[in-house]
């Protein structure tokens, strides 16, 4: 269950932690007028110094035009007084009202950070990362958010802050559960709760850790330890902040029906329901997993009415919000289902294009969940009931010669897209077994005479010898491992020119310099990715820095220019 009370979790303070949070579960309910080029300080506030204007924003955050004028007035006297921490304060804090402007956001963030990334101070700039990752989180742009989180992780480290640190290790498994990686951020959430227990923090980031814990072990099927830790939430959320209390409720009854308990996972998520359907800012996430487990009860209790009309409410959510969820998905399977079973061919028809959208969004916001997706529902056989469908419709003339060719229409794009995915795959398995079959461990390969010797003439004897055994030496002592590697630098440490070392290595390797050095490098890792297991847990741009590219882009790039396939692929098959 992806719930949104991470938000509480992406921007925080260990200094204060309920403050942090309090602040921090009303950041992306307020959006106003950005923040002007001049800002006139108000006269009641010349004489407020830099910590009493931070402490007034925070103060004041839920009053939006207070918020406002103490952040401002403490940006605009940072500048005055040209104080490093104090502008890193003042647009980390006008960030946060800038609602879904999100390159002015960011903007004000990257300033925040450019500030204070080497004050060393406790706090900036690993706050201003991690609010940064939870814009990126609020963007849908996960591979940037992780990046974030773990300069926050870093900077914070640094500080020795391990409270901010521990908030960061949260925030970075939250991303990994939602990846699917559950097991690895059970693991992490666990670590973060053992760490607040020990040091006595509590409050609603603790408890909404415990919630993600509970809900990592619902998903992995550990039914009790999801119970227990339920449990403890819900104790703990009704002395300390009730505003989490209905999330474990609702987790717990959800919990409750895959216990086959099924009344008292009724009774749960009806009592959850009321505060997220009437009280609480609409989340439409929470609504479609609620309204979900509600129509697999009713199908249990062999209500159809109500089974039907709690699917079709989650249809409304995706057709009033456009977003899509795993749990959309699986309802929308059922609706077929449902229609199937009554020869309803016109409404079967139109939840199959819904799940046809829903799957797009999907595949295009989680990339990674991509052969999940085709797994849970055969894709191919949709399209075919799609076929049989319009086939029947066509028969029957129920619909418009104008609605049949708008389908047909849908039915080829969706096959012609689903017949280059599958083509694709076949290509790069392919690819991907022809590597594992070629690539030998890295050895010197003795230099061999080339054929055409045109122009190597010119370079004496001795001066060729004395090329070739550095290049030699160069490979095996993995030189070209360093990053920013050219053709001047390099020739002068091997006491030459590079005019020379080009002449050499295109007659010699067949290739220019560049595609030589590239080349071994890629060679190295796709030896290394085989035989180390922990080098394939490394990210793609650890991975391009570890092996001289300065970008993952530019490895990647590199990769399947050489292979023909790309390094996340490559991992993930050696990993299966």
């Amino acid at each position: 269950m992806v719930l949104s009370i991470i938000s509480i979790l992406l921007v925080s303070e260990p200094i204060s932690i309920m403050r942090a949070t309090y602040l921090t579960l009303f950041v992306f309910l307020f959006s106003f007028f950005g923040y002007g080029q001049k800002f006139q300080i108000p006269d009641s506030l010349q004489d407020k110094t830099i910590d009493e204007l931070e402490n007034l924003s925070y103060k004041y955050y839920p009053d939006t035009l207070k918020y406002k004028m103490y952040s401002n007035t403490l940006l605009a006297k940072a500048k005055e007084l040209k104080d490093s921490l104090g502008l890193a304060k003042g647009y980390q804090l006008v960030s946060y009202y800038r609602g879904e402007d999100f390159p002015t956001t960011l903007a004000y963030l990257d300033s925040s950070i450019a500030v204070s990334k080497y004050l060393n101070h406790k706090r900036f700039p690993a706050i201003s990362y991690s609010v940064k990752g939870g814009k990126y989180r609020e963007m849908g742009d996960f591979d940037k958010s992780l990046d974030c989180y773990i300069a926050a992780l870093k900077y914070s480290k640094k500080a020795n802050n391990m409270n901010f640190y521990y908030l960061t290790k949260h925030n970075i498994a939250s991303l990994k559960k939602r990846a699917g990686e559950l097991e690895e951020a059970a693991v992490m959430f666990k670590e973060v709760i053992d760490y607040e227990d020990k040091n006595n923090i509590s409050g609603i980031g603790h408890l909404a850790t415990i919630l993600y814990l509970a809900d990592s072990y619902r998903k992995l099927e550990y039914k009790d330890s999801a119970t227990f830790y339920n449990k403890i939430g819900i104790k703990e959320s009704l002395k300390d902040s009730i505003d989490i209390y209905d999330y474990f409720v609702l987790n717990e009854g959800v919990n409750l029906f895959y216990k086959q308990q099924y009344q008292a996972s009724l009774d749960s998520i009806n009592k959850a329901l009321v505060f997220f359907e009437e009280l609480k800012p609409r989340d439409e996430e929470i609504l479609v997993i609620a309204y979900l487990h509600l129509a697999k009860l009713y199908k249990e209790f062999d209500n159809k009415e109500k089974y039907l009309d709690f699917l079709l409410k989650i249809n409304q959510s995706y057709k009033r919000s456009n977003f899509a969820c795993k749990e959309m998905r699986e309802s929308y399977t059922m609706l077929i289902d449902y229609y199937k079973s009554i020869n309803n061919k016109n409404e079967q028809l139109y939840y199959i294009n819904q799940l046809i959208k829903v799957d797009s969004l999907l595949d295009k916001r989680y990339k990674s969940l991509n052969k999940k997706i085709t797994k849970d529902y055969d894709i191919p056989n949709l399209l075919r009931d799609k076929e049989e469908i319009i086939a029947s419709l066509e028969a029957e003339k129920s619909s418009s010669a104008t609605q049949i060719l708008v389908v047909s229409s849908l039915l080829i794009l969706s096959l012609g897209g689903v017949g280059y995915y599958y083509y694709n795959q076949r290509r790069y398995k392919k690819r991907f077994l022809q590597l594992l079959n070629t690539n030998t461990p890295q050895e010197t390969i003795p230099v061999p005479s080339p054929k055409d010797k045109t122009g190597i003439t010119t370079i004496s004897p001795d001066t060729l010898e004395q090329l070739l055994a550095h290049l030699e030496e160069f490979e095996k002592n993995q030189k070209y491992l360093a990053s920013n590697i050219n053709s001047k630098d390099l020739a002068k440490s091997f006491g030459s020119n590079s005019s020379y070392l080009s002449l050499v290595v295109n007659t010699y390797k067949q290739k220019t310099l560049s595609q030589y050095i590239n080349d071994l490098r890629i060679d190295f890792v796709v030896e290394k990715l085989q035989s180390n297991s922990k080098f394939r847990k490394y990210t793609i741009k650890a991975i391009a820095q570890e092996v001289g590219f300065n970008t993952a882009e530019a490895f990647s790039k590199t990769f399947y220019k050489k292979t023909g396939i790309y390094p996340s692929y490559f991992i993930k098959k050696l990993e299966e």
